[in-house]
């Protein structure tokens, strides 16, 4: 992808299959996806407020709007910037407390025995150290349901795409995954010690999303507790502001500039980002207040981006015989049965179901109407770029 040095993915889409028509279905849907993804930071962040004793919304509103202003006045390089120092600052708070809370509970062993003491737990206490509890066709659809997003996700490619190579993107990549993989386990271990710490396990069960901030406080104190808070919000909005940054980079790029055809002088495409990135930020203020869910909001949010948009992409890079009119059907189709599940209307056992179900049908009417349209000839870029 960073070969082709394009600036979104529905702008690669339009440039496979050349079809404005599929880069704004597309753009659309992405667009969707981060207002919905970025609002289930923004209730994260209350979530760090309440914990610390603070109005929730009042500090949902306090830290959207900071940090709409750092994104919309210095755009991606303030957020690369801002990005890597919240980061570490993240990854070294929420450490350093998992381990001085495993210390306090004495160890792995101590809060298996401090879980297993408490009652009215979600699930019995040793399935919390299973990596397997999910059920291996559960645990499978979690993992691909991930990947798919992340495969097409436009807040993971406009940073590849903005490397200033191929190589550097690669390794960007491979040692942000491996960061990934080594701290992926601190969450988990982070919601355990909450409940187990806690004075008032009901009260975290209750209110999953004060988790994490109630073990920083429990563990190190109001004051100290106070800073290791802010490393969790910085965390947070390294997020926020990547995916404020992408939303806007569908507006700018896929509506203004797909639409009008044309690349406008720099500061009214300045202008233009600046107001489009507060009006994105408020919205996603306005979706977070509204379904006050974390879950509930990145479950709507991925699942009708990725089941229309994973399909058309992959085999778009990867299968010549792809049509526009097999990627535009395909498109749709895997949309609908997304929001059809959804909404309820098609009744799915998990989730995970929707993103697979919705790629399947997305599948099989893209390869089925591809094979019954004529196949235009790839464009040369492309074809030098995947052979």
């Amino acid at each position: 992808m960073r070969v082709l040095a394009r600036y979104t993915v529905p702008e690669v889409l339009e440039m496979r299959y050349r079809s404005k028509a599929i880069r704004l279905l597309a753009a659309t849907l992405s667009l969707l996806a981060l207002v919905g993804i970025l609002g289930a930071q923004v209730w994260a962040a209350s979530a760090v407020f309440e914990a610390i004793g603070l109005p929730g919304t009042a500090g949902a509103v306090f830290a959207t709007l900071v940090f709409i202003a750092y994104t919309a006045l210095s755009g991606l390089w303030a957020v690369a910037l801002t990005d890597f120092i919240q980061i570490i600052i993240g990854s070294i708070g929420i450490l350093v407390a998992v381990v001085l809370g495993l210390i306090k509970v004495g160890g792995i062993s101590g809060l298996e025995a401090t879980l297993d003491g408490i009652s009215g737990l979600p699930q019995p206490a040793d399935q919390y150290f299973s990596l397997t509890s999910l059920g291996p066709s559960l645990l499978a659809l979690t993992l691909i349901a991930t990947v798919m997003y992340t495969l097409i996700g436009q807040d993971f490619y406009q940073r590849l795409f903005a490397a200033k190579d191929e190589k550097t993107a690669r390794k960007g990549a491979i040692y942000a995954g491996i960061l990934l993989m080594a701290l992926s386990v601190f969450p988990a271990l982070a919601g355990m010690l909450a409940i187990a710490l806690s004075g008032n396990p009901e009260a975290v069960i209750d209110s999953p999303k004060t988790a994490v901030p109630r073990l920083v406080i429990s563990v190190f104190g109001g004051t100290v507790g106070a800073i290791f808070v802010a490393a969790v919000l910085a965390a947070i909005m390294s997020t926020a502001d990547s995916l404020l940054s992408a939303a806007t980079s569908h507006v700018v790029k896929d509506f203004y500039e797909g639409l009008v055809g044309t690349t406008s002088d720099e500061k009214k495409l300045l202008r233009l980002s600046m107001l489009t990135t507060i009006a994105v930020g408020l919205l996603s203020l306005g979706a977070a207040l509204a379904i006050q869910g974390i879950v509930e909001l990145l479950i709507y949010s991925y699942d009708v981006y990725t089941s229309g948009v994973f399909v058309p992409l992959v085999l778009g890079l990867y299968w010549k015989r792809a049509t526009k009119e097999g990627a535009l059907a395909g498109m749709v189709a895997g949309s609908l049965v997304a929001v059809l599940g959804a909404a309820g209307v098609l009744n799915f056992p998990y989730w995970e179901y929707i993103y697979v179900s919705g790629a399947i049908v997305s599948a099989l009417v893209m390869v089925a109407v591809s094979v019954l349209t004529k196949v235009e000839e790839i464009d040369e870029e492309l074809e030098a770029a995947f052979g």
